[in-house]
């Protein structure tokens, strides 16, 4: 669903960040849809908690979620 590249200069957590965005505006999430839990996608991208976490925070600062 999130599209990482972890060879990337980019942070992780921007990468997250921008996908998100990316999959809002084509669509792909809808509004009110929830994201995965912090955990369980920190599991799926093999990424630490905080990384994720991070993207979120960022998101919500952002009005976007």
């Amino acid at each position: 669903m999130f599209n990482i590249d972890y060879t990337s200069r980019e942070p992780i957590y921007e990468q997250l960040y921008n996908s998100v965005v990316k999959q809002i505006t084509l669509g792909v999430l809808e509004p009110k849809q929830q994201l995965p839990p912090v955990r369980q996608l920190a599991l799926q991208l093999n990424v630490n908690p905080n990384t994720v976490s991070k993207a979120y925070k960022n998101l919500e600062q952002d009005g976007i979620i």
